[in-house]
């Protein structure tokens, strides 16, 4: 019940957090255990929240032992599905049970569910798939010792990729690649054999998944996140392989170079800054009316969760948890009290708050829009 009351909570406060969710086929919402989802791993706890949210069944999810350790926070993952991982950076004398973690998924995918395992292993905020660790090879081998499971459990990889890490509205790209049938794979093989052959195939088939831009120039950086909020939806999907060539000219190019590829890739001319432009101009109205209600509430809320996560990758995790959790009932407080003070009626300020503070949040992507394409237009 409360993992149904979370999931539909959290599927809310994601309007907030991106302009464009773009999610490629249906292969997620379709998708039915036993099956394991192999993602990487961006941004933390918000992997979890945007793939959980966009599958239809519910799904269960690996997850750092040490974040168990909060009597609160132990209590929300235990009924959202966390399965603790036990890692030798966070709490060493524990690796042991991973034992019990192991059994504990099989069991799960012996009930067809469904598992969203980070096969990088960490977190970092870029854009490049890292290794593939031994997380999901050692799930997987352990699962298809039941012959119940060895014909029947599916490997779905997904990659992930973020326009941005630190504001609101931004754009994310949830891209499901082809089924691995783990049972085909050489069951006479030894177990550092096998699970070795696993993780080379899972790597294949992820790396086209996640364009790649490794540059940490603050420049290039700017200039990748402009390409990925631009991209049309049919065309981001059907050609994913773009991005990689955008992101690789992005990686190796200097500033005079940024400004050329920015102005091929996105959104550009004055007929697409003027649309933009009339956009902002119906939301600006609005969008201050959204700033007023929600203001006292958005801002100390996110100046704490990024207070709280200061050096360390966790805000966008953070407030995500905070807003999903405690803004309903901001919203009802706040309702009820401009009913008091006389102004509409309660029930017509339950929408309009959202409403407005989602207005906000849009105007605020359009005016950082419009001042990319005007910084593009200056350089033509």
């Amino acid at each position: 019940m409360l993992y149904r009351l979370i999931k539909i909570l959290a599927r809310l406060s994601l309007l907030f957090f991106f302009r464009r969710k773009i999610v490629c086929g249906r292969v997620l919402q379709q998708l039915k255990g036993p099956a394991i989802i192999a993602a990487n791993h961006p941004d933390s706890l918000m992997d979890a929240v945007v793939i959980g949210c966009t599958c239809t069944q519910q799904v269960h999810f690996t997850i750092r032992s040490d974040m168990f350790n909060n009597r609160l926070f132990r209590f929300l993952l235990n009924r959202l599905n966390g399965i603790p991982v036990y890692r030798s950076s966070e709490e060493k004398e524990k690796l042991r049970e991973n034992f019990g973690t192991i059994e504990h998924c099989k069991k799960i995918l012996q009930n067809n569910g469904i598992i969203i395992v980070f096969a990088e292993g960490q977190t970092l905020h870029d854009w490049n798939l890292k290794p593939i660790k031994s997380g999901v090879s050692k799930i997987v081998r352990h699962a298809i010792s039941d012959a119940s499971l060895k014909d029947r459990l599916v490997v779905l990889p997904v990659g992930l990729t973020y326009s941005d890490f630190e504001h609101p509205g931004k754009t994310i790209i949830i891209q499901p690649g082809e089924n691995i049938y783990p049972g085909l794979i050489n069951a006479q093989l030894s177990d550092g054999m096998w699970k070795q052959a696993f993780n080379s195939i899972l790597f294949q088939k992820m790396e086209p998944l996640i364009p790649c831009m490794r540059s940490q120039k603050k420049e290039n950086i700017r200039a990748w996140q402009t390409v990925i909020s631009s991209f049309n939806q049919p065309y981001t999907c059907n050609n994913l392989y773009a991005l990689h060539q955008i992101g690789n000219l992005i990686e190796g190019s200097g500033s005079a170079d940024l400004m050329s590829i920015t102005r091929q890739y996105s959104r550009k001319g004055r007929k697409g800054f003027y649309k933009t432009l009339i956009y902002f101009l119906l939301l600006i109205v609005p969008g201050i009316a959204g700033i007023i209600l929600n203001g006292l509430y958005y801002f100390p809320i996110s100046r704490w969760a990024f207070y709280k996560t200061r050096n360390s990758i966790f805000y966008d995790a953070l407030l995500c948890g905070l807003i999903t959790v405690t803004y309903p009932l901001y919203m009802l407080l706040a309702a009820a009290i401009l009913h008091a003070a006389g102004w509409l009626h309660f029930l017509l300020w339950v929408p309009v708050l959202p409403l407005s503070g989602w207005c906000a949040m849009y105007a605020y992507t359009l005016l950082r829009e419009m001042k990319n394409q005007s910084n593009t237009r200056a350089g033509s």
